[in-house]
């Protein structure tokens, strides 16, 4: 059973064999974009967001304004941020970048993000810098804290919350009849590398993506709004990344920080899955020696990556002005524009998330794809890009020596206190399975969920292994399982499709099962799980 062992600091280099053919890469990529959209609380799809734009006139400048801006993207929640605005358009329907920003003192009122901004607005491109969950003018969760029990097992986090505004403010952008729908980019550095190429990994839409200073196989997140439950179970940040390919994709690394591997690991994988496609001429890496920042250089670099994607008449270049005189019209919530006094906060946010994944889930269970998505979110919960791999994994030590090597004509394998009375009644021979305890952390970390499995969700995936390697020697095989162990048996029967016997799948107590409610709990499971003769 997996022990606690992985942060985001541990080495987590690409694996080779995922690129080795087209239809190899292909089956990791579609199995990976299903992993990402329920680690980020995206299956089933929320319905359809507000996108009501808040918006008021801020700033007139050289070539370009600034729009005060807030954007709804859940009933009474808001991204807020700076629209900027170019007096002159590149063509009759521009371009536009999306432009979320890293864990800097000041979010995106900072000077390389300012000056990026205005540089492509003066270029003719539209520009939408946007707080982080939290950050200036998002008020209604807090930044940093914990994300609890409660939290993971609705699929409700940080990054999937700042993944969903990422998404709602690229559909809104789209339906903007100045703005081309076919090109609309996303760059950021740090933090808001993350962001982009998260989003970029889910959005095909999306043209083109620079994550700066941000992708590495050393250092995955630092941030809990880079760290969702099950994110990083099988596939690191290089490997997410990937999922951009074909798309233009600017990478840019620094000698200087965690990046300071991208020549030698990232950028050549990289470069294997463009060569995939044919598109190594897509991809793009600048690599400096400034530290974590964007500099001048860097920022040379991404305009005219910028301008050669999207063949700009000219190439942006930094704007000659004193970007901290634009930070108070960079502030979203004044007095042409006020705070709704209305918008939940704190845990009214979780219950306004809870609510709308609810009906998600009642209107996902009348669907055809329903059951095909909903093992994949269970298999997702365990760690596994397949299902096959629990075979493979060691047997706990207390499971050790129990498996019989015989065949059987019926067997029924019993967990916890559970009554085998009835099979054995009806000819079953009985392996019961002793008591499995829960691993204990090593160490008391944040993130474990994000690179882990948790002590429930690896005893599930232990018995899923079990029960994988017992099918081919039973004509009938049946579990029997009582209390938490119902639960647990049920991932593992719906994966394994083996029937379950038990009297109920409600918890005597929560387990820590990332994502579980979120695709509908002891009812998804009772859907999933073939019913005993």
């Amino acid at each position: 059973m997996q022990a606690f062992e992985r942060t985001h600091d541990t080495p987590y280099p690409p694996r080779e064999a995922r690129v080795a053919t087209r239809a190899r890469w292909d089956a990791f990529a579609r199995r990976l974009r299903e992993h990402l959209r329920l680690s980020l609380g995206l299956t089933p799809s929320l319905p359809e967001p507000p996108l009501r734009a808040l918006r008021t006139e801020a700033h007139r400048g050289d070539g370009y304004r600034i729009e005060r801006f807030a954007l709804e993207t859940l009933p009474g929640f808001y991204l807020t941020g700076s629209l900027f605005v170019p007096d002159a358009p590149a063509d009759a329907r521009a371009p536009a970048m999306l432009q979320p920003h890293g864990h800097f003192e000041g979010g995106r009122l900072t000077e390389a993000d300012v000056l990026r901004a205005v540089a492509l607005a003066q270029a003719g491109v539209y520009v939408l810098s946007y707080d982080m969950v939290g950050y200036n003018d998002q008020f209604q969760l807090p930044h940093w804290g914990a994300e609890p029990l409660e939290w993971r097992r609705w699929g409700f986090s940080r990054a999937g919350l700042q993944t969903w505004n990422s998404l709602c403010a690229f559909e809104w952008l789209r339906q903007q009849r100045e703005i081309d729908p076919q090109r609309i980019g996303c760059s950021g550095i740090s933090g808001g590398g993350t962001q982009t190429f998260l989003l970029s990994a889910w959005e095909p839409r999306l043209s083109c993506a620079a994550p700066v200073k941000m992708v590495s196989s050393v250092m995955q997140g630092g941030c809990i709004c880079e760290n969702a439950p099950l994110l990083r179970l099988f596939a690191g940040n290089p490997e997410i990344t990937g999922l951009t390919a074909p798309r233009p994709m600017l990478l840019i690394s620094d000698a200087g920080d965690w990046t300071r591997d991208t020549p030698e690991v990232v950028a050549p994988y990289l470069k294997r899955v463009y060569g995939l496609f044919h598109a190594e001429g897509q991809f793009a890496h600048a690599h400096y020696s400034e530290g974590h920042q964007w500099g001048a250089e860097p920022r040379r670099a991404y305009y005219e990556w910028v301008a050669r994607v999207w063949r700009l008449p000219r190439t942006p270049q930094d704007p000659d002005l004193r970007w901290e005189c634009l930070v108070p019209a960079l502030r979203v919530w004044d007095d042409a524009l006020p705070k709704p006094s209305d918008a939940p906060t704190g845990d009214a946010v979780l219950r306004l998330y809870q609510r709308l994944a609810g009906e998600a889930v009642a209107r996902w269970r009348r669907t055809r794809r329903f059951e095909a998505e909903a093992r994949a979110a269970l298999q997702s919960m365990l760690g596994l890009e397949r299902i096959d791999d629990a075979r493979d994994d060691p047997l706990p030590d207390a499971w050790q020596g129990v498996l019989p090597s015989r065949r059987y004509a019926r067997l029924v394998v019993a967990l916890g206190e559970a009554s085998v009375r009835r099979w054995q009644r009806d000819g079953y021979a009985v392996l019961r399975l002793p008591e499995l305890p829960r691993p204990a952390p090593k160490t008391d970390y944040a993130y474990l969920a994000t690179y882990n499995l948790t002590p429930d969700t690896a005893r599930a995936r232990a018995l899923l292994g079990v029960l994988l390697r017992l099918k081919p020697r039973a004509t009938r095989l049946v579990v029997a399982a009582q209390g938490e162990w119902a639960t647990l048996s049920g991932i593992a029967c719906a994966l394994a499709q083996i029937p379950l016997d038990a009297p109920s799948l409600a918890e005597p107590d929560p387990l820590d099962l990332p994502c579980y409610d979120r695709i509908g709990g002891a009812a998804t499971l009772q859907r999933l799980t073939p019913a005993p003769e």
